[in-house]
């Protein structure tokens, strides 16, 4: 395997440097990065509903103007919906357009991305109602467990691409790592 091909890795090195450097730096971990969990679940979602794995990568910008809407507008005093809240009742209609799609017929998948859909959706929501120290160690636990789900997306190579689940994975592990520690110091 060529170097070359580890590009996700390296983007997501990228990644981590900005993720780690808004962790030092701001220091409001769970509110910021706590929808990114709910996000992450919709990223899957888009491309499972849509079948087309690669559909990740645009669900990615397109979900990431999302939530970085929602935090705007909650800062200007427009709209007092947490990010958090916000990205998790975006997850549900992705999940009906699965729905829609009847792709609930491969019992399986759908099972999988409904539990994920629930169970990140779920951590966000811990996240937005917890004070923040203990939503930082939530949202690096999210962040951890939505690792091991792009590693099990990778090595199955289902739902989405496998550049999108190497970059997810090694950008969840590192960034997961990272909230934990700045959770507990």
């Amino acid at each position: 395997m060529r170097l070359a091909d580890r590009w996700p890795s390296a983007l997501a090195l990228v990644s981590i440097v900005g993720a780690v450097m808004v962790i030092a730096f701001v220091g409001r971990e769970a509110e910021l990065f706590g929808p990114a969990v709910a996000t992450m679940a919709g990223i899957y979602l888009v491309a499972y509903a849509s079948g087309r794995p690669w559909a990740a990568w645009p669900a990615f910008v397109a979900l990431s103007a999302v939530v970085t809407a929602l935090h705007v507008l909650r800062r200007l005093s427009v709209l007092d919906v947490d990010p958090g809240i916000g990205m998790t009742v975006v997850l549900l209609p992705l999940w009906l357009w699965a729905v829609a799609r009847r792709l609930f017929a491969d019992v399986g998948t759908f099972t999988a991305q409904t539990a994920g859909m629930v169970g990140f959706g779920a951590i966000a929501l811990l996240c937005a109602a917890t004070q923040p120290r203990l939503g930082a160690g939530l949202v690096g636990v999210g962040f951890l467990a939505h690792g091991a789900w792009d590693a099990y997306h990778f090595v199955r190579n289902t739902v989405v691409n496998r550049p999108w689940s190497e970059f997810c994975g090694v950008v969840d592990l590192a960034v997961g790592a990272a909230l934990i520690i700045a959770a507990s110091v």
